[in-house]
């Protein structure tokens, strides 16, 4: 709670930031090539980046004339200016049908179905919780009044910090844990305190996922530890290596299918035609889990259990720090699923309100729904927000005939999504792990500080190279919340440094 003030003061500060989304590869995604976007802090919009390594190019929707801008630079602070046209935007120009709205749900459902199960081993629970919090927040998010088009659920830069508190303490703590982190949410939308997200600059941006992507990859050698310890290190690598080079390789030869879901359905079948000793889903789950039908229900968390650990103050503190990382991953990346959104469809949203501030309320209203049935919630999803976009969606209905989709895959599916091998979903979080890092972003800004001229004194570039390593090194080693906040007080407080010095 101490750090909302500090946001508040750095705010009103100067240099001032601002966000421009630009399409790159998702960092925490695991979908088909078309949804691999994610937001890109940029102080210049002009000059977008990839963020695949190879340096493949991606269209641009800031390539349109109604995104022409112009950028105004003084002693101390960047300005943007926007000018639009009356052109309409290339993406969306009508509102979508319910026919296709329902087939964009579906294709989301898709594209989250293996992420969800991933995020749920990784936080140690039963593999179809990540799918009923999904579900929840697909449901709650457009009831309450998100932004239209904004795909809302399981998302893995929300599981990171919670998985750090399940592993050490186990998953009892993890209702509290997600009820603390909805409360702050909640808190957050009624003082009206969305604007924050805008102090995030690329570098501090390109350290969290740096820090990230190390930290998901890390978390898999659980999986390999056990395989080795039963005698299956080989096939369980073997697998692994399979799925992760379908999940790459597949966007190049067609985008008609989720690449991951293919990786697992071939990873999984090989395992099983050639009889490999790889653990799966249901052999890893208590006894019933992928039974499906009515059982495969959530149910309430114990009530009494709760307000014994929300009264106790040695709970509630250690539980605090995931909660707080929690808010501020789920709120930055929430808000910028918004702007996807604005930015792709050529207009904001026409409603009767404030729809960042309902958009966060939603989220936070989801996350509790989500807690009080076991489950861990979830926020804004920006790579399946643009998935939902490209495949015709845009309004309310998309976002919860894709949560009745997800439903359907628990209900009557759940015996399929129970023989998924460990090792193929390994090979999955691996692909997320090596597509969050930002390769490109971090290689352009040590390029930058090396070369002569350029925007910019070496010192201001110098600057911003110390504040992506500074917020990758915490982010990775100490917490992602405070590696998000330390990044942006330390550039915006060296930058200011340097502006006064300079004018003296």
């Amino acid at each position: 709670m101490v750090m909302l003030p500090l946001l508040l003061l750095l705010s009103s500060s100067s240099p001032a930031w601002a966000f421009s989304v630009a399409p790159r590869r998702s960092p925490v995604a695991i979908s088909s090539g078309d949804s691999r976007w994610c937001p890109v802090v940029a102080k210049e919009p002009s000059r977008l980046f990839s963020f695949d390594p190879f340096k493949k190019s991606y269209p641009s929707y800031r390539n349109h004339p109604s995104y022409s801008t112009t950028w105004k630079k003084n002693k101390s602070s960047l300005q943007l200016s926007g000018s639009s046209s009356s052109e309409s935007s290339t993406t969306t120009t009508t509102s979508p049908t319910r026919i296709q709205e329902a087939l964009a749900g579906l294709t989301v459902a898709f594209s989250l179905l293996s992420k969800a199960i991933a995020c749920s081993a990784i936080v140690g629970v039963n593999p179809l919780v990540g799918l009923w919090s999904s579900v929840i927040m697909g449901i709650t998010a457009p009831l309450i009044g998100s932004r239209a088009g904004v795909i809302s659920g399981t998302a893995a830069v929300v599981i990171v910090p919670l998985s750090a508190l399940t592993v050490t303490h186990g998953v009892e703590y993890m209702p509290l844990c997600i009820i603390l982190s909805a409360i702050l949410q909640g808190l957050f939308g009624v003082f009206n305190l969305a604007k924050t997200a805008d102090l995030v600059s690329e570098e501090v941006l390109s350290g969290f996922l740096n820090g990230l992507g190390f930290i998901l990859l890390f978390s898999q050698a659980k999986v390999f530890k056990a395989a080795k310890a039963g005698g299956a290190l080989l096939p369980a690598v073997g697998m692994a290596s399979l799925c992760f080079s379908i999940v790459q390789l597949l966007p190049l030869v067609t985008k008609a299918v989720p690449s991951s879901l293919v990786g697992l359905v071939v990873a999984t079948g090989l395992g099983m035609m050639l009889k490999l000793p790889l653990a799966t889903l249901e052999s890893t789950a208590p006894a019933g889990t992928f039974s499906g039908g009515l059982s495969s229900l959530p149910s309430l968390i114990d009530f009494g259990q709760l307000r014994s650990m929300a009264t106790s103050s040695s709970a509630v503190k250690l539980v605090m720090p995931a909660a707080i990382s929690i808010m501020i991953i789920a709120l930055v990346e929430t808000l910028l699923a918004g702007k996807v959104v604005d930015d792709m469809t050529g207009k904001t949203d026409d409603a009767d309100y404030d729809v960042p501030k309902r958009s966060v309320l939603a989220m936070s209203t989801g996350n509790l729904v989500s807690a009080f049935l076991g489950g861990f919630g979830g926020c804004g999803l920006i790579p399946q927000t643009v998935l939902n976009l490209k495949s015709g969606g845009g309004g309310p209905f998309s976002s919860i005939s894709y949560a009745l989709a997800m439903a359907s895959f628990v209900l009557f599916f759940a015996p399929l999504v129970g023989k998924i091998s460990e090792a193929a979903l390994a090979g999955i979080m691996i692909t997320v792990a090596y597509d969050t890092v930002a390769w490109s972003s971090s290689f352009k800004s040590i390029k930058a500080v090396m070369a002569k001229g350029g925007d910019g004194t070496r010192v201001q570039r110098l600057i911003d190279l110390f504040a992506l390593g500074l917020s990758s090194y915490i982010c990775y080693f100490g917490n992602l919340a405070v590696g998000i906040i330390g990044g942006v007080v330390a550039q915006r407080g060296l930058h200011s440094i340097f502006n006064r010095v300079s004018k003296d």
